[in-house]
């Protein structure tokens, strides 16, 4: 029997393309961590990090579409709950288990990183419960989302002895939390007749620029570098920053909106590769990962919705 017609609204709910962006944030959190303390990363509370911010972030994409189903039945009527394609109590069910097993493989991570998961899960109830129709707040509470879920893998490894040793946790959390509110401000406006032009386009290369030099100092500064890793991080800081570049500018005026907010997500994956590089070598085999996944991003998107 073939299973595609049942998996492949349940696909679209979920926007595929986006949960591969999803586990590299708590992968680099728990690598930078560890290279902060010199300790070899846990693997398993690695995964089960990475695991919790995954159903936590299936959880928040079934809870937005169950919270807009009047929205998308007059604007995206073809969205696999104004459709009917799946029903409200099973999206119900759904956001229920996958909020569940998030705090639940959370509590395997440690009861750090169990409290991590839980403040990720207020902060989805909240922006799904209002704070997404107040235009600031909203899409800070987005940021903060991702920002948190690369908090949540550092705590998979405990607390530092110091908050100097989380220097580069912190600033990467912060670089990924302005960087995917910039992008969400653009995302909030998908649906007017005219582009956003001005600053608004460039937010999300300005954070990334100030994010990713700010994180390769910070962990240089902790310890030695190591052969050729920093010249590996700048190569893929490059690459990152012209992407973001080129979304803000020429790719941004052929293309529509939601094609960029597709583009800066996918970004997400080089960014998550610089930060897994900033903890050294034990961060290469994750970071080529990372840009591996960057690659099998549009092909997903081209095929299911990822914005």
């Amino acid at each position: 029997m073939n299973s595609t017609p049942t998996l492949a609204p349940w696909f679209r709910l979920l926007r595929l393309p986006n949960l591969l962006t999803v586990p590299g944030d708590p992968v680099a959190g728990t690598l930078l961590a560890a290279a902060a303390v010199s300790r070899v990363p846990d693997g398993l509370a690695m995964a089960a990090a990475a695991g919790a911010s995954l159903c936590l972030y299936a959880f928040g994409l079934i809870l937005n579409d169950l919270m807009d189903i009047e929205t998308d039945r007059a604007e995206r009527p073809d969205r696999p709950l104004p459709s009917g394609e799946i029903s409200v109590p099973q999206a119900r069910m759904a956001a229920i288990a996958m909020a569940l097993s998030g705090l639940n493989l959370a509590l395997t991570a440690g009861r750090l990183a169990l409290y991590a998961a839980a403040v990720l899960a207020a902060l989805i109830i909240l922006y799904n419960g209002g704070a997404k129709r107040i235009p600031v707040a909203g899409v800070l509470t987005m940021g903060l989302c991702r920002g948190t879920s690369l908090v949540l893998g550092a705590l998979a490894l405990g607390m530092p002895a110091s908050a100097c040793q989380w220097l580069p946790v912190l600033l990467a959390a912060a670089g990924l939390t302005l960087y995917v509110a910039a992008f969400s401000a653009l995302a909030a406006r998908e649906m007017e007749a005219e582009k956003p032009q001005g600053a608004l386009r460039w937010l999300p290369f300005a954070a990334l620029l100030a994010a990713l030099p700010a994180v390769l100092v910070a962990a240089a500064a902790q310890r030695r570098p190591e052969p050729l890793i920093p010249v590996v991080y700048v190569f893929l800081m490059v690459m990152t920053l012209m992407r973001a570049w080129l979304l803000g500018g020429v790719m941004y005026r052929l293309q529509p909106v939601p094609a960029t907010i597709g583009g800066h997500i996918r970004n997400l994956l080089m960014a998550q590769a610089c930060f897994c590089l900033a903890a050294g070598s034990r961060g290469l085999l994750p970071a080529l990962f990372f840009v591996l996944l960057s690659f099998i991003f549009p092909r997903l998107a081209a095929r299911f919705y990822s914005s």
